[in-house]
C-alpha cells in the first residue's frame, strides 16, 4: 500500500514554511536525489502544511506547484490554480541521439495528423491508400497491399470504407478482365486535394520554430534518410511485382514497366506510351520515375532484371529479361526520364547519387 516514505519542512524565498511529502510505489527511490532536483525548481506550496500532510498530494510526485499556481506564502494569496504541475521531461542525454529525436518528433507529428484526419472521420491508412492510388494510378488490391507493406485483409477493409464514401471504386481492368483495380473517383481526387490542404497545417504546427528555408533543408535531409532506409536495393529500379499478373507489352499495369520482359519489347512499349498518360514508368529509391526515351543496348548484360549499370560507352543501362544461357542479354539504355515533380533529366544526371528526388534538368 502506498505510504509516505520521507517528509520534511522547507522554506520558500520569503521565509514562509511549507511541508513537502514524497510518495513512491518503489522502495528504491533515491529521495535525496529527488529533493536535490526539486530544490532548484522554485516550487510553491499548493496549500497549507495541514492540507499537504493530510494526503492531498498526487501519488508518485512531490506535493507542490509551479510558480503562478494557487499558493499561500506568508499569508499572501497567490494566483488561481491552473491544474497539477507537469513533471514529465526528456532525459537530456537522449537529446544527442538522432534516432530518438526522430522517434519522439514523429510520435508527436503522427498524433496531430491523426487528430486532423479524425475530424474527417478518416484514419491515416485511408489517406495513404488514396495517395498511393492518386500517385501511381489504378492498383490491384494485392499490389496495393504489397506496396504499402500492409496486411491484405486490413487493406480490403480500408478500401471498402473508401468505396462506401465514394472516394474510390473497384472496376475490372479493360485490358485484362480478370483483374479488379482500385481507382480514385473524381470526387475522391477533389476530396484528397481538399484534405491535403487542410492537414498541411500540421506541418506548420510541428515545424513552427523553423523558418521557410530551414524547413526546406530539413525536408531535403529527411528525404535522403528516408531513401536510405527505403526497402530494396538502391542499385535497382522497381522489380517485377511478385503479386502482379504481367500483361503483354512489357507492363504489369497501365504504364508500369516489367523489367523481366525483353529489352526490345520494353523499348517499343516506352515509345508507344510516350504520347499517353501515364507514360511508361518505374520506381527507384521509393520514387516514381517516368521513362520518356530509351533504346536497346549494344552490349550484353547479366544480373537480375531491374539492376542498373553505369557504363561510359552507353550510359545508364537497366538489365532486362531472363538470362537463360548465362551469356548475358541486351539491356535498356535510358536517355530521358522525369521525376515525380514533373522535372525532366538526362538519365545519367537523374541516377547520380543525391539527384533522384529534386533539382533542375
Amino acid at each position: 500500500m502506498e505510504r509516505p516514505v520521507v517528509s520534511g519542512t522547507a522554506c520558500d524565498a520569503s521565509g514562509a514554511k511549507f511541508t513537502v511529502v514524497g510518495i513512491s510505489n518503489t522502495p528504491t527511490t533515491d529521495w535525496a536525489q529527488v529533493f536535490r532536483a526539486l530544490a532548484g525548481t522554485d516550487l510553491a506550496p499548493a496549500g497549507d502544511a495541514a492540507a499537504l500532510t493530510a494526503g492531498h498530494d498526487t501519488p508518485g510526485t512531490a506535493a507542490g506547484t509551479a510558480p503562478g499556481t494557487a499558493a499561500r506564502r506568508g499569508g499572501r494569496p497567490a494566483a488561481a490554480p491552473s491544474g497539477p504541475p507537469r513533471l514529465s521531461m526528456t532525459p537530456p542525454s537522449v537529446l544527442d541521439l538522432n534516432a530518438y529525436l526522430m522517434y519522439a518528433i514523429g510520435k508527436a507529428a503522427r498524433r496531430r495528423l491523426t487528430e486532423r484526419l479524425a475530424a474527417h472521420n478518416l484514419r491515416l491508412w485511408h489517406l495513404t491508400v488514396m495517395a498511393m492510388v492518386a500517385d501511381l494510378g489504378p492498383q490491384m488490391k494485392t499490389l496495393l497491399a504489397a506496396r504499402l507493406d500492409m496486411n491484405s485483409s486490413d487493406l480490403v477493409k480500408i478500401v471498402n470504407d473508401l468505396v462506401r464514401t465514394g472516394h474510390v471504386d473497384c472496376a475490372r481492368d479493360p485490358l485484362n478482365r480478370r483483374r479488379i483495380l482500385v481507382r480514385l473517383t473524381p470526387e475522391g481526387r477533389a476530396y484528397l486535394d481538399l484534405l491535403n490542404a487542410d492537414i498541411a497545417s500540421t506541418d506548420d504546427e510541428v515545424l513552427a520554430p523553423l523558418n521557410a528555408s530551414e524547413r526546406e533543408v530539413l525536408a531535403s535531409l529527411l528525404r535522403r534518410v528516408h531513401h536510405h532506409l527505403e526497402p530494396g536495393p538502391a542499385g535497382t529500379v522497381h522489380e517485377a511485382g511478385r503479386f502482379t499478373e504481367v500483361l503483354p507489352g512489357g507492363s504489369d499495369e497501365d504504364g508500369r514497366i516489367d523489367w523481366t520482359r525483353p529489352a526490345e519489347e520494353i523499348a517499343g512499349f516506352v515509345e508507344a506510351r510516350r504520347p499517353l498518360h501515364p507514360t511508361a514508368f518505374t520506381h527507384h529509391a521509393g520514387r516514381r520515375v517516368d521513362v520518356l526515351t530509351a533504346t536497346v543496348s549494344r552490349g550484353l548484360y547479366s544480373g537480375e532484371p531491374g539492376h542498373i549499370h553505369h557504363r561510359e560507352d552507353e550510359g545508364v543501362v537497366v538489365v532486362t529479361g531472363a538470362d537463360h544461357l548465362g551469356g548475358g542479354r541486351p539491356g535498356l539504355v535510358l536517355h530521358r526520364v522525369r521525376n515525380e515533380h514533373g522535372s525532366e533529366f538526362r538519365a545519367e544526371e537523374y541516377f547520380t547519387a543525391g539527384r533522384t528526388g529534386s533539382g533542375t534538368p
